[in-house]
């Protein structure tokens, strides 16, 4: 990318902000829908646990939102985009078409009613300016512009990528269900339900032999809430049949007990019109008619039967996700880098993992883990390989970094597990334990202004 460009320098050079418009959000629930089973979960939240899949869901969402309303801003400003959402089974489908030129378009999303919490400023383009040439450790001030390690790929390397930043300032992961709130509520399959209306291979063999499944929605009604007129609400089924997206709408009623006309391969999610109507004691019991009988073994675990079909899905008032984003919801759109840049500039930064237990401000130079030190490895165990092919991979062999006693001496910030929480380096986006995946970073100053991105 051999053009004029423009270092960031002064927050009026930040796009922004922008607001929702209806098309941006109607566009963005209608892919996180349908989407689940076929999106890498590279944050790794895994299938465990309702809040675990549910947080899955909004990631996606959030994704697609804000790439749809970034194409609406450069379409308005004379740019040509091109994305491909409805093909949500390709892996590529991320790709980011502006003006023939591939942008990979990374957001970071903040939630301002912590700020008091953790006592750090309330964010402005100004704050974010102030401190561009930060590199640490003190996290309140420390804007890192990432890239999660998992994404570097040598078979589909971006022109550039650009990065925005969101907020709002509740936590949309948290919000609970009012009555008329005209939310958008949804719930993900998790545990045993996750595995067998979300695993892709099991789809496409649904599908190849014409058998799938029906659902069968069951409310119960506690002891303690039998008191009252029996409620109504309608359940939407979003899921996959022959490849193509599928819906159906099934009337509840408490205490009864319904299943679904349409036959499925995937189940993404669930909406429920009203959760507030539930009682705190009530259930919703999914389970499912399975016509597909094949035994189909988890590759990396073979005692896990991912067809197995004997499994209760419980959903309460509480295991909903609101996919319409509050009023406030804005953007930033801050500037773009060419990657190649990028990959050049992390490599002169420190590395930080967690804060140091005797003063939680600032990060420890981050160390090469077991863990960390074998992705690093395979990360250069690609770079060798793709380069003995001919091919050109900008980035640095990641072994060469780790220096002694297994200091990393590059801008990488590292993530961990500890105990089933997330742990990892803290910055003004994440305060202490939010880090959930292991990143290589630049700064803000080492940005470029979005009005010299190639037209």
């Amino acid at each position: 990318m051999n053009l004029k460009l423009k270092k960031l320098e002064n927050a009026s050079e930040i796009w922004g902000p922008y607001k929702i418009e209806k098309p941006d959000i109607e566009g963005a629930i209608e892919y996180a829908t349908i989407s689940l089973p076929w999106t890498f979960d590279r944050m790794r939240y895994g299938p465990k646990k309702q809040h675990t899949v549910n947080d899955r869901l909004i990631h996606i969402l959030l994704g697609v939102l804000n790439q749809t309303i970034l194409e609406r801003v450069l379409t308005e400003k004379g740019y040509k985009c091109s994305k491909q959402w409805k093909r949500y089974r390709d892996s590529d489908i991320f790709d980011f078409h502006v003006n023939g030129r591939k942008y990979d378009v990374k957001t970071t999303h903040i939630y301002s009613e912590y700020s008091s919490k953790v006592n750090r400023e309330d964010f402005s383009p100004e704050l974010l300016m102030a401190n561009k040439d930060y590199a640490g450790p003190e996290w309140r001030h420390f804007f890192p512009v990432m890239v999660p390690i998992s994404q570097l790929t040598v078979d589909k390397i971006k022109d550039a990528y650009i990065f925005g930043i969101s907020e709002t300032y509740q936590d949309i992961r948290h919000i609970e269900p009012k009555k008329l709130d005209k939310g958008f509520w949804c719930a993900a399959p998790f545990g045993k339900a996750f595995f067998f209306m979300q695993s892709t291979y099991v789809i496409r063999r649904r599908e190849e032999e014409g058998k799938g499944f029906r659902v069968r929605i069951s409310w119960k009604r506690n002891q303690r809430s039998l008191i009252g007129q029996r409620k109504t609400a309608t359940l939407t089924i979003f899921g996959e049949w022959a490849g193509e997206r599928q819906t159906e709408k099934i009337d509840l009623r408490e205490s009864k007990t319904l299943i679904s006309e349409k036959t499925f391969s995937s189940l993404s999610c669930l909406r429920f019109t009203h959760p507030a109507i539930m009682d705190d004691f009530d259930q919703i019991i999914v389970t499912v008619e399975n016509d597909f009988r094949e035994i189909i073994t988890k590759p990396n675990n073979p005692r896990i039967n991912l067809n197995d079909a004997n499994f209760e899905w419980i959903l309460g008032k509480d295991s909903f996700v609101n996919l319409r984003m509050p009023d406030d919801y804005c953007i930033w759109w801050i500037g773009f880098i060419p990657f190649t840049i990028f990959a050049t500039t992390f490599p002169s930064y420190p590395s930080y993992f967690i804060p140091h237990p005797k003063d939680m401000s600032i990060n420890v130079p981050g160390q090469a883990i077991t863990k960390v030190k074998e992705k690093l490895e395979y990360l250069s165990r690609r770079r060798e390989k793709a380069i003995s092919e001919g091919k050109n991979i900008p980035w640095p062999d990641f072994v060469s970094l780790i220096g002694k006693k297994g200091r990393i001496n590059a801008g990488l910030l590292v993530a961990a597990q500890r105990f089933g929480r997330p742990i990892g380096a803290a910055c003004y986006f994440y305060p202490p334990f939010g880090f959930q995946e292991t990143a290589i970073y630049v700064l803000p100053k080492d940005l470029y202004c979005l009005d010299f991105l190639p037209k």
